[in-house]
């Protein structure tokens, strides 16, 4: 009886515990480039390309649960991502390099943003991201000339260390991905040539 009773009072004082990390949104990734680095790859950008990339559409989402397992705990565990994040991260790099239009609505450029997929993995231990998203840039206008297109996949990994909470962990990890992606999306701007 006793053993019942003291078992119980664990569960009720570790379950605010447990629930506290539950279903944490992916929020919006600090600027993938540091200061100094935005100010030396802005030199290398295509006077063509200067303030002239007006963010277009963001759209997709995080990948549904598959699996009886993930589809059960869906709602308890993980974090969701939705295509305002990425719009943010996405708007804060172009700043950053100086290519984003002055004014909403104006510029030369249209990028637009497609989130294929975003999967975090590791409930019991580190958790493992990959995101997949697509970016085409292109002139503004009924059939525009396409610029650039590229799929990039990413991937990053939050360790046990990281966070106590495994959402926190797959958070962590969702958000790394997001910011390879933004990565290797600022390389390829900056190197382009209109």
């Amino acid at each position: 009886m006793l053993a019942r009773q003291t078992a119980r009072r664990t569960v009720l004082l570790a379950l605010p515990a447990l629930l506290a990390g539950c279903s944490s949104a992916v929020q919006s990734p600090p600027l993938a480039i540091s200061a100094r680095q935005a100010l030396q790859w802005r030199s290398f950008v295509d006077d063509q390309l200067k303030g002239q990339i007006a963010l277009g559409e963001v759209t997709g989402a995080d990948a549904p649960a598959v699996g009886y397992l993930r589809k059960t705990l869906a709602w308890l565990w993980g974090s969701r991502t939705s295509p305002d994040t990425v719009g943010d991260a996405l708007e804060d790099q172009l700043r950053a390099l100086r290519l984003l239009a002055p004014l909403p609505g104006t510029g030369r450029y249209q990028l637009d943003t497609q989130l294929m997929a975003l999967e975090a993995e590791g409930l019991l231990g580190p958790s493992e991201a990959q995101a997949q998203v697509e970016y085409r840039l292109r002139e503004k206008g009924e059939g525009g000339r396409l610029i650039y297109q590229r799929r990039i996949r990413s991937q990053a990994k939050a360790g046990w260390l990281d966070h106590g909470f495994a959402s926190e962990r797959q958070r962590l990890a969702k958000e790394a991905a997001l910011r390879a992606s933004l990565m290797m999306l600022a390389q390829d701007l900056v190197a382009l040539r209109v």
